[in-house]
C-alpha cells in the first residue's frame, strides 16, 4: 500500500496508473468492509436484489490482490541490499502509531477488558490494529520479494516466466474452486494459503512484458465471472440465509484471480497530462495505507447503524454512500499520521547524515594528528643526534647531486617483492 517509487523528473517518472491502481484497490476495501458490517452475508439473495447484491460483493474480492498485484508490479527489479530493508521502516513506524490509537478506542469506546501483557501480546500478532493482518502478510511478502525476484530473473524467456505464473496458479487457485464441487477434494490445497505469491508474480509478469488489452474485454469478463461465481455461492449454500455455507468467494479463488488480473489490467496504463490531477492522485495514494487501518473506527460506527435496516435493493447505493462517508471521516486522521511517521523518518535520516559526517571528520582528525605526532617524533630523533634537522641537508660533503645518486644506489626497486609492473600487466 506504500509508495513504492517516487516522482523523479531525471530518473523514473512516477506512474499515474499506479496511483490509480492503489486509490481504487482502498475504496474497494472500504466498500468491501461495508458488505461485512451490514448483515449481508446472513441474508437470502436468491432473488434479483441480492443476486446483484451478491455480484458486487464478489468483484470487491479484488480489493487486496490489486496491492499484492502491485508490489509485484513495482518491486520485481528490487535487490536484496539494505536499504531494501530500510524501507520497511515506514511501515512499522505507521502500525506502531495506528495501534496506539486503536488501543484507547478499543478500551474506552468498545469496553474491552485485557491486561498489558494480553495488549502487548495482539499488538505482536497484528491484531491490536484490527486490519493489520494485511501488515503481517505484507512483511512476509516483503522479506522474501528478493528471493522471488532472483527466481523471476533466472528465467532467461516469457514461456519460462509463464510456466512460472501458472505453476503458483495451479498450486494456490484451482484447488479453492475445484474442490467445491461434488466430486470432493481432488487437488492437493496445502499450498493455498501462499495465493499472495501467485498475486505477487502476476505483477512481475505485467511489470516485464506490459501487456495489452482491451479495456471493454476486461470489463466484460469481470462481470460475467462475477456473475458466475455469485450464482455458484446461492446454488450450493446449505443455509439460504447463510453465506459462508455457499461456494468460498476468496482471496484465493481463480475467479478472483482472473478479475484482479483484468481490473489491474485496465488501469495500470491510465494515464493524465495535467500535473494538478497527478500530484492529488500521488497525494492520496500516498495515505492510502494509513486510511485503510485506521478505516476501523469508521467504519464500526457508521456500519452498524444500518445493521438489517434497509431493503437489499438498496445495498449499492447506500454502500457508495457509506463507503465515501468512511473515507472522509478517516482521511485527517490517517494524514496526520502519514506526516507524523514522514517527519520521524526525515529526522532519523537527518540525524544518519550528521552521524555520517561526524565519523569522517573524527577519522580525518585522527589521522591528522597521527601525522604531526609522527613528525614531531622524526624531529626530536634528529635533534637528540646533535644536529639540526633543516640543517640536515646541507651536511658538508653531501652536494644535492650526491645526495640523489647515493638514495638511488641504496633504495631497492619500486617493485622489489612484488610482480614486476611488466608482469602484472601481463597477467
Amino acid at each position: 500500500m506504500y509508495n513504492d517509487r517516487t516522482h523523479l523528473s531525471k530518473r523514473k517518472e512516477r506512474e499515474f496508473g499506479a496511483d490509480v491502481v492503489r486509490i481504487t484497490a482502498l475504496f474497494l476495501v472500504l466498500w468491501l468492509h461495508y458488505y461485512l458490517r451490514n448483515g449481508f452475508y446472513y441474508r437470502e439473495a436468491a432473488n434479483v436484489p441480492g443476486f446483484i447484491a451478491l455480484m458486487s460483493r464478489s468483484m470487491l474480492m479484488c480489493c487486496v490482490p490489486l496491492f499484492m498485484v502491485l508490489t509485484g508490479y513495482l518491486k520485481c527489479s528490487k535487490q536484496w541490499n539494505l536499504r531494501y530493508y530500510r524501507s520497511l521502516l515506514p511501515i512499522l513506524l505507521s502500525y506502531l502509531i495506528i495501534s496506539l490509537i486503536h488501543l484507547p478506542y478499543k478500551i474506552f469506546f468498545q469496553n474491552q477488558q485485557a491486561t498489558v501483557g494480553e495488549w502487548f501480546l495482539s499488538f505482536l500478532k497484528f491484531d491490536l490494529a484490527t486490519y493489520g493482518w494485511y501488515v503481517s502478510m505484507y512483511i512476509g511478502l516483503f522479506l522474501i520479494s528478493p528471493l522471488l525476484n532472483l527466481i523471476w530473473s533466472s528465467c532467461r524467456n516469457q514461456k519460462a516466466h509463464l510456466a512460472v505464473v501458472l505453476t503458483f496458479v495451479a498450486l494456490t487457485f484451482l484447488p479453492s474452486s475445484a474442490n467445491h464441487t461434488a466430486l470432493g477434494n481432488i487437488l492437493p490445497s496445502y499450498f493455498q494459503s501462499i495465493y499472495y505469491v501467485t498475486y505477487y508474480l502476476i505483477g512481475c509478469y505485467i511489470s516485464t512484458y506490459k501487456p495489452k488489452s482491451s479495456r471493454l474485454l476486461c470489463m466484460l469478463s469481470v462481470l460475467i465471472i462475477s456473475a458466475l461465481m455469485a450464482w455458484a455461492n446461492i446454488a450450493t449454500r446449505t443455509k439460504a440465509d447463510d453465506f459462508y455455507t455457499g461456494y468460498n468467494i476468496g482471496y484465493n479463488c481463480l475467479g478472483t484471480g482472473v478479475m484482479t488480473t483484468a481490473v489491474f489490467l485496465t488501469l495500470y496504463r491510465c494515464s493524465c497530462e495535467r500535473e494538478k490531477i497527478r500530484q492529488a492522485a500521488a497525494h492520496l495514494s500516498g495515505v492510502v495505507f494509513e486510511v485503510y487501518l485506521l478505516s476501523y473506527i469508521a467504519d464500526t460506527n457508521i456500519f452498524h447503524l444500518f445493521y438489517k435496516k434497509y431493503p437489499a435493493s438498496l445495498y449499492l447505493p447506500v454502500g457508495i454512500v457509506m463507503t465515501l462517508a468512511v473515507f472522509i471521516l478517516t482521511y485527517p486522521l490517517a494524514l496526520g499520521v502519514n506526516r507524523l511517521v514522514r517527519y520521524i523518518i526525515s529526522r532519523l535520516n537527518r540525524w544518519n547524515v550528521e552521524k555520517t559526517a561526524n565519523t569522517r571528520f573524527s577519522y580525518q582528525r585522527r589521522r591528522n594528528q597521527h601525522f604531526l605526532m609522527k613528525r614531531s617524533l622524526k624531529e626530536e630523533s634528529v635533534l637528540n643526534d646533535g644536529s639540526d634537522p633543516h640543517d640536515a641537508e646541507n651536511l658538508p660533503g653531501r652536494s644535492s647531486d650526491r645526495r640523489k645518486t647515493d638514495s638511488a644506489a641504496a633504495a631497492p626497486p619500486a617493485y622489489a617483492g612484488t610482480i614486476c609492473p611488466k608482469e602484472q600487466s601481463v597477467l
